[in-house]
């Protein structure tokens, strides 16, 4: 008890909330499921049916993503907000933008693009810059940047809707089925319209993810109890709705005629309800793993760290794959190939060689300066 007249004592922020390592686990998976989807994608041959088939259900790496920013950012900050909301942003930019910058820069060069006359290459950079077009996934980082910027507005509306969470979730859910059904048929809105047929880059475009992750991190506690006492049903609900979703897929392959990868495209609405399960069963898979105490704790949690600087540095080793094997006769020999092989060797060879490979790179490259610049990370052992 304070004596009288003695100034009272500052309440104790709440404490850092403890690590998850079962969402180490998701973010390996997710980090999985991108480089198969880019390896498959780009598979000599071209994409046929089992190809389509695949990326119908690996196309949903990137709302996982999201669902999982969501649900890490909220689950830092539930119960204690940042001191200052500008020291939030100077440190959460400085890790996203600086790689952002550096990966902008290689994959422009890597690409060949002239360098002279300057003027007309610093314009096509620029361009690159501003919309995430240097390589196919940095739209990931321009989307992050833009929720880092509204995340206090996040924040604010999900303690205010304590309570009404089960309204929030059916808001979220039909604002993102109706957004991926306008964008799947390209929609013509006015003003919109060009957002509709380049959601890529833009955070409305998963609004309905991020609002997601955000609710099941202000129960998360809850959540994981509630998963872990079910697995056998997110299990069987995953089973079932990928199977729709393969389902959703063939009937638009074999009765209306689309292409494989038209209707194995990502902005679908059976995409949305795929990459729900989905990310459930990745979270539950996870927390299995913590109930068998976590064998390979620390080869997890290696690459759960590397796991932005594999996602960055990734298309860059799938690029000179491309060209080595087209260089030495390989493409031209696995196009004589049937498809389904082409595409097994792609899943089951080369993305874990990718994957191992990009890790080895990150990790040695955490314990250098340019560690920021490389993996959006500290360098390890700097606080």
């Amino acid at each position: 008890m304070p004596l009288p007249g003695a100034p009272p004592v500052p309440a104790a922020r709440p404490a850092a909330p403890a690590r998850l390592s079962s969402v180490d686990v998701v973010r390996v998976l997710t980090v999985a499921l991108v480089i198969a989807v880019h390896v498959v994608a780009q598979q000599p041959g071209g994409v046929a049916v089992a190809g389509g088939a695949l990326l119908t259900v690996m196309h949903v790496s990137r709302e996982v993503f999201f669902l999982l920013t969501a649900f890490v950012l909220t689950y830092s900050y539930r119960d204690r907000a940042p001191s200052r909301w500008s020291a939030f942003w100077r440190r959460r930019y400085l890790l996203v933008c600086v790689p952002y910058l550096l990966w902008s820069a290689v994959y422009f060069l890597a690409d060949g693009e002239p360098l002279w006359p300057a003027g007309h290459a610093l314009a096509r950079f620029s361009k690159d810059l501003l919309t995430g077009a240097a390589r196919y996934h940095l739209y990931f980082l321009l989307v992050t940047m833009q929720l880092y910027l509204v995340f206090p507005l996040l924040r604010r509306l999900l303690l205010a809707t304590r309570g009404h969470y089960g309204w929030l979730l059916a808001g979220a859910a039909v604002y993102q089925f109706g957004f991926y059904a306008a964008a799947q048929r390209g929609s013509a809105l006015g003003p919109l319209t060009g957002w509709l047929r380049d959601p890529s880059p833009y955070l409305p475009s998963y609004l309905g993810f991020v609002v997601a992750g955000g609710v099941a991190a202000c129960h998360a506690e809850a959540f994981m109890r509630w998963t872990s006492d079910r697995m056998r049903w997110v299990f069987t609900w995953c089973a079932a709705v990928v199977a729709v979703g393969l389902a959703v897929f063939f009937v638009q392959v074999c009765w209306l005629g689309q292409s494989p990868v038209v209707a194995s495209g990502v902005f679908q609405p059976v995409v949305v309800a795929e990459s729900v399960v989905i990310a459930w069963a990745f979270l539950a898979l996870g927390l299995a793993w913590q109930q068998r105490r976590t064998p390979g704790r620390r080869l997890v949690r290696s690459a759960s760290d590397a796991s932005f600087g594999v996602y960055l540095a990734h298309p860059l080793l799938v690029q000179g794959l491309l060209a080595v094997s087209a260089a030495t006769g390989l493409t031209a020999a696995a196009q004589r190939l049937p498809g389904p092989l082409v595409t097994a060797v792609a899943v089951i060879v080369v993305v874990p060689l990718i994957y191992l490979a990009c890790w080895l790179v990150v990790s040695v490259g955490r314990r250098t300066p340019l560690s920021v610049a490389l993996a959006g990370r500290t360098r390890r052992g700097v606080p």
